[in-house]
This record gives C-alpha cells, sequence and structure tokens, in this order.
C-alpha cells in the first residue's frame, strides 16, 4: 500500500508541476503579445540616410586628421603683392613654357615641309595637316606657319627663344634675340 501512496504522490507531483508550467507559459504568451510591432522609441531611432551623413563626417574627420599638410613654397611669400626676382622668374619660365613657339622649319629628303614647334617643353614635328597641341598646321613657309584652332586662323613667326633678363624690370624680365 505504501507505493501506492507514493506512486499516486509521484503522479500528483507531476500534474501539480504541469499545471503550474502551463500557467506560467499562459503568463509569459500574455506578456509578450503586449509588446507593440513598432518600438515606442522608433521615432528617435536613426535612418539609414542619417546614419551614412554621421559615417561621411566621421571619415572626414578621420581623413583630416591622417593629413599631412606640405608646403613646396615658403609661407611667408605666399600672397605677395610685390614681386622679387624669383616670382617674376617663375612667371617667365611659365609663359615661355606655354608659347607655340615655331623654332625652326626645314625640307625632309623628298622635300615635303616640316615645322618644328617648341611648346610645353617638347619639340614638335609637324607637317601640314597634322595637329600639334589643338592646332592644326595648314601651311608652313620659310619663316611662318599658319594654323587653325577653334574655327580661328593664326600665324606663328620663326623666332629665337626668349632669355630670361630679370635686371630690366623695363623689359618685364624677358629679353628676345629678335623680332617676334
Amino acid at each position: 500500500m505504501q507505493t501506492r501512496f507514493v506512486k499516486d504522490f509521484a503522479i500528483a507531483l507531476i500534474v501539480i508541476l504541469l499545471g503550474f508550467l502551463i500557467i506560467r507559459l499562459v503568463i509569459i504568451d500574455n506578456k509578450v503579445s503586449d509588446i507593440p510591432d513598432t518600438s515606442v522609441y522608433s521615432r528617435e531611432s536613426v535612418s539609414d540616410t542619417l546614419m551614412a551623413r554621421i559615417r561621411s563626417i566621421e571619415n572626414s574627420i578621420q581623413d583630416r586628421k591622417n593629413f599631412v599638410f606640405k608646403s613646396g613654397t615658403d609661407p611667408l611669400r605666399q600672397g605677395n603683392i610685390i614681386k622679387d626676382k624669383a616670382d617674376r622668374a617663375r612667371e617667365m619660365q611659365e609663359m615661355i613654357r606655354n608659347t607655340f613657339r615655331l623654332a625652326t622649319t626645314a625640307l625632309d629628303e623628298l622635300g615635303n615641309k616640316i615645322a618644328y614647334i617648341e611648346y610645353q617643353d617638347a619639340l614638335h614635328e609637324a607637317r601640314i595637316g597634322e595637329i600639334v597641341a589643338g592646332r592644326k598646321i595648314i601651311e608652313i613657309n620659310e619663316k611662318s606657319i599658319r594654323y587653325t584652332m577653334g574655327g580661328n586662323t593664326y600665324t606663328a613667326n620663326l623666332m629665337p627663344r626668349p632669355v630670361i633678363d630679370l635686371d630690366n624690370p623695363a623689359t618685364s624680365g624677358v629679353q628676345y634675340n629678335g623680332n617676334w
């Protein structure tokens, strides 16, 4: 008879535990169903576009932290109104470099005319119909060439390479050994 009471007691405990677990699961399910689909903090959340802007700002700040400032010129000389010899020499060299200058003309072994043009620190060989630095050569004479650029026709005369004379401000720093 004692084993029967133990058995009944065990079954009663299992039934009570199962009842307790069922009640507990129902309570948890009610709590979970009370949670709304959208959070009350959704208005305060960060949108994707705002997050992208925040990341770009952070990247910009990081780039600025890693940037190394370099200056090839003396910072005390930047923005000078009065130009000294170094400034004039730099301006003259840039002007000479950007001048489309006919250096010479020649004839090849077949008798075709060739023009040698100095431009942007290079000597270009050109024949009639060829394009040099965006300029189409249309005529080559003994001391000049004619070319078109942008729909206009220009003439470039044979001229020597300019000589820089920085001591004479009246010539604006350039002295030529011939006529332009």
